[in-house]
């Protein structure tokens, strides 16, 4: 075995549990607890576009996003697409699953190019037994997500189409790369429509309104948010 095997080992089990880490799941965990789940954890990397799992597959293992971004969604019989949700570096998905061992609730897809930290439920269940805790940490993640999902429902039946697309764009930005002009919001204009529940067509139309209005530029599988502001004004009513 090469010297410096050890060394990329060991390089690889810190990275695992910095990454964990980010996530308020595995935050509070002891280091020796976490210490333990990074050697259950195993990393693999994913090309853009790449089905991750689908709706209906069996539920055996939780997703942690070490690099790239993750869209979970689904497709109607007639082909149409509806984004639930956009996990990038630090999330998780695969939860509910994880929990009752049930098949998936939806689609994942990479993307972007990403790498994925995978642990396997036999793996994670039997840390309830010694760890109680982690139990009630995994329960405020499915809040924070029946939370979110409500949010989306609530805006798709009471908001037009300019206010859904602006809370949608600042939301996305809150992840997104600072840049001199602004936020870097790295998604297409149709997977946004599929987000809002509008077509790519009445989207791109609302976008290019606001370029020209300055507010944002679009870009080459993105875009870059200018004045937040604004959008915050209409997506909120603000005076």
């Amino acid at each position: 075995m090469s010297s410096r095997a050890p060394l990329q080992a060991a390089a690889l089990t810190f990275e695992k549990q910095q990454v964990l880490k980010n996530h308020p799941l595995f935050a509070k965990f002891r280091p020796e607890v976490l210490a333990r789940l990074c050697t259950y954890v195993v990393a693999r990397k994913f090309k853009r576009g790449t089905l991750i799992f689908s709706r209906g597959d069996p539920g055996t293992c939780l997703f942690v996003v070490a690099s790239g971004s993750i869209k979970i969604g689904v497709q109607s019989a007639g082909g149409k697409d509806a984004v639930f949700n956009l996990i990038n570096v630090g999330g998780i998905f695969g939860e509910i699953a994880l929990l009752d061992g049930k098949p998936r609730t939806a689609d994942a897809v990479a993307a972007t190019d990403c790498q994925l930290l995978i642990l396997e439920r036999r793996d994670f269940i039997p840390l309830f037994d010694t760890n109680p805790e982690i139990a009630l940490q995994l329960i405020e993640v499915l809040c924070e997500r029946i939370r979110h999902t409500s949010d989306q429902v609530e805006d798709v039946i009471f908001l037009d189409l300019e206010r859904r697309l602006a809370k949608t764009l600042l939301w996305l930005s809150e992840a997104g790369k600072s840049t001199p002009l602004g936020r870097k919001v790295t998604i297409t204009q149709r997977e946004v429509g599929q987000i809002i529940g509008m077509s790519r067509e009445s989207t791109n139309k609302q976008l290019r309104a606001w370029q020209d209005r300055k507010w944002l530029k679009i870009e080459r599988g993105g875009m870059t948010i200018l004045q937040p502001a604004a959008l915050t004004r209409l997506a909120f009513n603000s005076a």
